[in-house]
């Protein structure tokens, strides 16, 4: 039994997304280990140390810093510059039980449910990840409960995480 709907994406929208994106993906422990390595260098510059192993820790924390900072910025600018060429802010979606498809004004894709190997469910969207870093967008508000199912139903089937 086939599904198709309209999507509508808003900014704000596409904004909880990647930042939900962001908080699950770096989680907890790399903040909790980044503010222990700022302790440390504190401390270390506190008591007048300026050892290689003063430097080396000013730079892993550097460059933690800057790994967090960079996930967030690298999927925002991505999404945003996606969202921004759509000209419509909307896409049809359609499923049925092989593929789904989703058609914009920039394009059509159509894929195997096999290609969605996970999905993080949030309250007002859901993301469908084809890789670690590549997802699309679903607004929950715009999916019927009985295609929210399928959709699920679906990405089980073809042996993808519902999360």
């Amino acid at each position: 039994m086939p599904f198709e709907t309209t999507l509508v994406y808003t900014e704000p929208l596409l904004r909880r997304a990647v930042f939900c994106f962001w908080r699950r993906e770096v989680g907890v422990r790399l903040p909790i280990a980044v503010l222990a390595m700022a302790a440390g260098l504190a401390w270390q510059i506190s008591e007048g140390e300026n050892s290689w192993f003063t430097g080396v820790l000013g730079t892993v924390l550097l460059l933690g810093v800057g790994m967090i900072a960079a996930v967030y910025v690298v999927h925002y600018r991505s999404t945003m510059g996606k969202f921004r060429a759509m000209g419509r802010r909307e896409a049809t979606f359609r499923a049925d039980a092989s593929t789904f498809t989703a058609a914009t004004g920039v394009g059509t894709s159509t894929l195997q449910w096999s290609a969605v190997k996970e999905v993080w469910q949030f309250r007002d969207f859901w993301l469908l990840f084809f890789s670690r870093v590549h997802f699309m967008t679903l607004p929950k508000a715009c999916l019927p409960v009985e295609m929210q199912e399928f959709i699920l139903q679906r990405v089980r089937a073809a042996g993808g995480k519902v999360g």
